[in-house]
C-alpha cells in the first residue's frame, strides 16, 4: 500500500472517529438534560408530600431510598464524566490525566451503572406486567403517568445499551475489584431496605406482601441478577469490541 493511500485511509478513519465522538457527546448531553428535567419534575414539581392519599405521601418520605433514585444519582456523576472525556478527546487533548479519568469512567460504568440500571429497569417492567401493584400502590397512577415511567425505566436502559455499544472496552485482567464494588453497593442498598422493613416502612408494596423468607429469596435473587449482568457484559464485550480489534489488526 502506497504512502498516499495510507494517509487517505488514516484521514478517513480520523474523520469517522471524530463524527462518532461528536454524535456520542451530543447523546450524552441530551441524556443529561433529560436527567435534570426528570429530577426537577419528580423532586420539585410533584407534590407527593401534600397529597390526600397516605400511600402517595410515603414517596415524599422514601424517595431517596428507591433504587431508581440510587442509579439516577450514579448517572449524575457518570454522564458529566463522559461529557468531559469526549470533549477533551474531540479537542485532541489526550493526556495521561484523561486516560486515568477514562479508566475510572469505564470502571464506574461496568461495575455500577450497567448492572444496577439493567437489574432495576428490567425487574421493574417484569413486575409491572405481572402485577404492578407490587411496585407501587394504585393511587400513584394519578401522580405518575405511563410516559414518566418510561422516562425513568426505559430511557435509562436505552442509554446504558447505547453507551455499551458505542464505547469500546476490553475485559479486565482482574474482575475482582468490579465485583467487590458492585457487591458492596448492592449490600448497602439491601441494608437500607432491611432497615426500612424492620421499621415497617415499606419502600415497595411487595415488601409488605412478602414473608421474611420470600424477602430473603428476593435479596439472593438481587445478588445473582446484578452479578449476572456484570459478568455477562464481558462476554458481549469480547463478541462486539474484541472482534473489531482483531479485524483491525488483520487489516493493518
Amino acid at each position: 500500500m502506497s504512502a498516499s493511500k495510507v494517509n487517505i485511509t488514516h484521514s478517513t478513519t480520523y474523520k469517522q472517529k471524530y463524527a462518532w465522538l461528536k454524535f456520542r457527546w451530543f447523546i450524552y448531553l441530551l441524556s443529561f438534560v433529560h436527567l435534570v428535567t426528570m429530577a426537577i419534575r419528580f423532586l420539585i414539581e410533584k407534590d407527593f408530600e401534600n397529597s390526600e392519599d397516605v400511600t402517595i405521601r410515603v414517596y415524599a418520605k422514601f424517595k431517596w431510598k428507591l433504587i431508581t433514585t440510587w442509579f439516577n444519582l450514579l448517572f449524575f456523576v457518570y454522564i458529566p464524566v463522559c461529557l468531559y472525556c469526549d470533549w477533551r478527546e474531540l479537542k485532541g487533548n489526550v493526556t495521561k490525566h484523561l486516560k486515568t479519568v477514562k479508566r475510572l469512567r469505564d470502571f464506574m460504568f461496568t461495575s455500577l451503572v450497567l448492572p444496577t440500571t439493567a437489574f432495576a429497569d428490567i425487574l421493574f417492567w417484569r413486575l409491572w406486567h405481572h402485577d404492578k401493584d407490587l411496585i407501587a400502590p394504585p393511587a400513584v397512577d394519578s401522580m405518575i403517568h405511563l410516559w414518566e415511567h418510561h422516562c425513568m425505566h426505559t430511557i435509562s436502559l436505552l442509554f446504558v445499551i447505547f453507551d455499551f455499544l458505542f464505547v469500546r472496552r476490553k475485559r479486565p485482567k482482574n474482575m475482582a475489584p468490579g465485583i467487590i464494588t458492585l457487591t458492596c453497593f448492592i449490600s448497602l442498598y439491601i441494608a437500607v431496605c432491611v432497615q426500612s422493613v424492620l421499621n415497617e416502612e415499606y419502600l415497595y408494596p411487595v415488601f409488605k406482601k412478602f414473608s421474611y423468607t420470600k424477602l430473603s429469596v428476593l435479596a439472593i435473587y438481587t445478588y445473582i441478577s446484578v452479578l449476572f449482568y456484570h459478568t455477562g457484559q464481558w462476554v458481549l464485550v469480547d463478541l462486539i469490541h474484541g472482534q473489531t480489534v482483531t479485524q483491525k489488526k488483520r487489516v493493518y
